[in-house]
């Protein structure tokens, strides 16, 4: 009896400390990370917060610099870059844009970035990724060389491609796409090229080099070999996620989603206790593609046809797609000095410089002075500066340093005892020590007493504050990379979204708070397709989306982290496929950037539902009511035998395209009625045929 009354008067009196911190951050409005320092768990290293609000689809790369100028951490990319490899994938460099375009490396979405990374200590270049049996500026397809892609697509319609519509249409279609392949050192010998614009109607053909600034994409196994149609892959497509991981270990640690417009990002960064006390800078690059103003736009850079004869038609005269080269990626810098420890505030509202469009020219990626970039919040919001937004005058980027206690610098250079090893982003768990373990004793062991086999002060073999209970049969909970301050998810539940029509694509998700020493920063969400059974192959899960109609398309899952403990934090993802299990990952962070154990569930998504009242347009002025059986057996045709192949899915949406104006036609003219309905009747006999 005695243990247990001493451990429980112990809990109580160690959370009198935590309680007088938190009334006391409440009077002076203390920010969390020093919260943290208030209830006496400093531990070593230091933690950044990073506060910035993005606008609408930027692209952002944040990292931090010594006083060299060296990366030396990359701490955040987003996902279209990190992961779907939208800087280095087959096609030119200049070639049209549109909703999820498939082709095109888009060189300059974040230079400044990558041009750094590749120079950094230790850093290994990405191999560049080129058509397989394509010339480089023409999508068309010209061999079988391409797989089903469940992510990118082709709209075949001109609106639907344009500018304005980049991010109001869903992928209706199901698209084949080539992956691409490796580029060679015989292509090279051989000068394979790309068709390049230095100016409007001054084209060549530029030779294209090994190594890319970025990453191909990670998000591919490559293609069923014994598939009905064949595979048509390379088989560098099922090594593109080996060779990135091999460059950079931390991809899928700083992958991070697109963040939604206007809603304020609030990033925890941690470092290690080795890194040494003094100068540093924390920078933020961000672009967005198709942000035009006067001096950058589809008329300065417009679609390029020079050489003759080396671009597509698809662009030249159909039209599909559009110019993309708007104002340049823009980056901010926040000067750091890291010393004893102490807290120090930065902020800053103007971008240091900005990158270029002048891919092939010597000095590309370096970072150039400001000019003609928007910087106007009030009457361009969301354009070139105010991608990162100013609103109401507050700074653009806030950084707060809390140190806990960094090393002494040694020599010349401080950093050559970590430069003799290679410089990487961090292993997830928020603790900074390298080990994967999210406890800060660099041990590995998870349990936070510095040593294996002991209990530590955080409690039994890191469980948390509330000890694990039984679970459903089917869901999984992770240990590893826990530390002992924050709770395990409880409760984790998935469901079909309520809405049949969506879902196929949303899924609902609750569980219940947690609890946790310090406040809770975020509930961490990672999703996959493959079993997620430990800390690798829930990082290698892609960070969940919001379930949204929104015009700006997907963005990151954003859940409310101060639920009280214990009650039902609810959420819904999206930017899901049809009848494809998933499997749902969630883990709490607090406020220090350390990590609870993670639980997980699967669910699968249901085949797509189309309603029953999309209208048949043309049949339905025909036959005078959408009701009509003759309608409703031409809808299921199109729903059972259409919609599920890509093929049918272009026709359908062809057919959607112009119907709708020879349908009104068809209801202003009674004879051109009954002449549909004649027409139809061979058309339904073969329905009626095909649905018996």
């Amino acid at each position: 009896m005695l243990l247990p009354v001493t451990r429980c008067l112990g809990s109580l009196l160690a959370r009198w400390p935590q309680l007088l911190a938190l009334g006391l951050s409440c009077v002076s409005g203390l920010w969390p990370s020093s919260q943290a320092r208030a209830q006496g768990d400093e531990g070593d290293g230091a933690l950044l917060e990073v506060r910035f609000t993005p606008a609408a689809r930027a692209q952002i790369a944040i990292w931090i610099q010594d006083d060299r100028g060296r990366l030396l951490r990359t701490f955040a990319l987003t996902e279209s870059v990190a992961y779907r490899g939208i800087g280095n994938r087959p096609g030119a460099s200049q070639m049209n844009s549109g909703y999820r375009w498939p082709y095109g490396r888009r060189e300059g979405v974040l230079p400044i970035w990558g041009t750094r990374r590749a120079a950094a200590p230790n850093a290994k270049p990405f191999k560049r990724v080129i058509f397989q049996d394509r010339d480089e500026g023409r999508a068309s397809q010209t061999a079988s060389d391409n797989s089903l892609d469940d992510y990118f697509c082709l709209t075949f319609t001109q609106e639907h491609s344009s500018r304005d519509a980049l991010d109001a249409v869903t992928c209706a279609t199901q698209f084949n796409s080539d992956k691409g392949r490796f580029i060679t050192e015989d292509d090279v010998a051989v000068a394979y090229a790309e068709p390049f614009e230095a100016t409007p109607g001054a084209g060549s053909m530029v030779p294209l080099s090994v190594y890319a600034l970025y990453p191909p994409r990670i998000d591919l196994d490559g293609c069923d070999l014994n598939a009905p149609r064949g595979c048509f892959d390379s088989a560098d497509v099922a090594t593109f996620g080996e060779h990135v991981r091999d460059v950079m270990p931390d991809i899928d640690v700083i992958t991070m989603a697109t963040p939604p417009n206007g809603v304020e990002q609030s990033m925890l960064l941690s470092l290690p206790a080795d890194w040494p006390k003094g100068d540093y800078e924390l920078w933020i690059e961000v672009a967005t593609e198709g942000d035009y103003n006067d001096s950058y736009n589809d008329t300065v850079y417009p679609m390029p046809r020079t050489p003759n004869g080396e671009w597509d038609s698809w662009a030249i005269d159909k039209g599909f797609g559009y110019p993309y080269r708007g104002q340049p990626s823009v980056a901010y810098a926040v000067p750091l000095t890291l010393g004893e420890p102490e807290q120090r505030m930065r902020t800053t509202s103007t971008p240091v410089g900005q990158s270029s469009w002048d891919h092939w020219s010597t000095g590309f990626g370096e970072m150039k002075p400001m000019s003609n970039i928007a910087d106007d919040p009030i009457h361009a919001p969301g354009s070139g500066a105010d991608r990162l937004r100013q609103i109401d005058g507050a700074p653009r980027v806030t950084v707060v340093a809390d140190v806990f206690g960094l090393s002494e610098p040694v020599g010349d250079d401080p950093w050559e005892h970590i430069f003799g090893a290679p410089i990487v982003s961090g292993d997830g768990d928020g603790d900074g020590d390298g080990d994967g373990d999210g406890d800060g004793d660099g041990d590995g062991d998870g349990d936070g007493d510095g040593g294996s086999g002991g209990t530590g002060a955080g409690g039994a073999s890191g469980s948390g504050p509330d000890a694990p209970d039984d679970m459903k049969p089917d869901d999984v909970e992770i240990t590893e990379g826990s530390n002992a301050s924050v709770g395990r998810v409880r409760d984790l539940e998935l469901s079909h979204h309520a809405d049949e029509l969506r879902s196929h694509m949303w899924v609902a998700l609750q569980f219940r708070a947690v609890a946790s020493t310090h406040p809770i920063h975020r509930y961490e969400v990672r999703m996959s397709d493959a079993p997620i059974t430990d800390m690798e192959t829930f990082l290698h899960g892609r960070p969940a989306k919001e379930a949204t109609t929104a015009k700006d398309g997907p963005f990151g899952l954003m859940l409310p982290p101060d639920v009280p403990a214990g009650e039902l934090v609810r959420g819904t993802i999206g930017d899901l496929s049809a009848s494809t299990k998933y499997y749902v990952a969630v883990r709490a962070v607090n406020r220090r950037n350390q990590a609870g154990p993670i639980a997980v569930s699967s669910i699968t998504t249901t085949k797509r539902t189309f309603a029953t009242v999309t209208p048949c347009f043309i049949a339905t002025a025909a036959y005078g009511t959408a009701l009509a059986p003759e309608v409703s057996m031409l809808r299921r045709v199109r729903d059972r035998y259409l919609m599920p192949s890509s093929l049918g899915r272009v026709l359908v949406e062809q057919y959607y395209t112009w119907s709708p104006a020879l349908a009104e036609r068809v209801r202003q003219a009674p004879w051109l009625g009954s002449f549909v309905r004649s027409a139809l009747a061979p058309v339904l006999a073969a329905a009626e045929w095909l649905l018996s």
